[in-house]
């Protein structure tokens, strides 16, 4: 789909919010998708990058604006950051399945770090409407890794922070504020929604598996095409067989249960 940059602006020293106008662009968000985004007529980077949706909104003429946060990291997210408002782009979405939330849950517990904030914080807005309670744990390695503190504050949510140096927060992980609050939690039907680095990820399951606390985790991957054509992130996923069993994360995902995967 073609469309257009609306806004293009810094958050942070590294973190950036796009505003993508796209008509056409389904307006109903589902917390956990994402897009595919790729300027024309660039051969280097040559692949689009994927971007959890982080909320749509509606521009001065109509049109759906996509509102994406990044992290600006390699060639792809450099050459992105350098676009005006007006440039170019090309957008392929919404993909994927979503994040969803049990009529269970009275307790939903979102857990985050860095670019995976962005869905947790769209999750936080759809939950907020049930009148659920909200925990929400994000952490990073410094303050410039808190995305979206307001946005969770705004609904009520009681929030806990950690970063690694300190800057922000409790000094430490994420993880290890969550096992406490799991532990000493005499709150009913908790659920765990996260996203965030591997190796954090990895933690939380771990985290959720040990207190016996359903997770469900949105899988970050590399992706070349974002409709399982390419067959380039796959994951491994426990097997009931004596082999290896693969899901690929644009097509099965990006959200699994966490219990459905192998974590290294």
């Amino acid at each position: 789909m073609h469309a257009q940059i609306a806004f293009n602006r810094p958050v942070s020293s590294t973190y950036r919010h796009l505003g993508v106008a796209a008509p056409g662009f389904s307006r109903a968000l589902s917390p956990g998708q994402f897009v595919m985004v790729r300027p024309p007529l660039v051969v280097d980077p040559l692949l689009p990058r994927a971007f959890s949706i982080y909320r749509i909104s509606q521009g001065e003429e109509g049109a759906p604006i996509v509102e994406i946060l990044y992290k600006v990291l390699g060639k792809g997210t450099q050459y992105l950051a350098q676009m005006d408002p007006g440039q170019a782009v090309e957008i392929l979405g919404p993909l994927g399945n979503r994040f969803t939330v049990p009529e269970t849950v009275e307790t939903a517990v979102l857990v985050a770090g860095g670019i995976g904030v962005p869905p947790i914080a769209a999750l936080a807005m759809e939950i907020v409407k049930g009148q659920r309670r909200l925990e929400v744990f994000l952490g990073g390695k410094t303050a410039d890794d808190i995305l979206c503190a307001e946005d969770f504050e705004g609904v009520g949510a009681t929030l806990h922070i950690t970063t690694e140096d300190g800057s922000k927060g409790t000094r430490g992980v994420i993880t290890d504020l969550l096992d406490s609050f799991l532990l000493g939690s005499r709150l009913s039907a908790l659920h765990i929604f996260t996203c965030g680095p591997p190796g954090m990820l990895a933690a939380v399951s771990r985290v959720a598996e040990g207190r016996g606390v359903p997770c469900q985790t949105s899988v970050e991957a590399n992706m070349a095409c974002g409709f399982g054509a390419c067959m380039g992130c796959a994951i491994e996923v426990r097997s009931s067989g004596p082999g290896p069993a693969y899901k690929l994360v644009c097509k099965d995902g990006p959200v699994f249960d966490s219990r459905d995967l192998v974590w290294r």
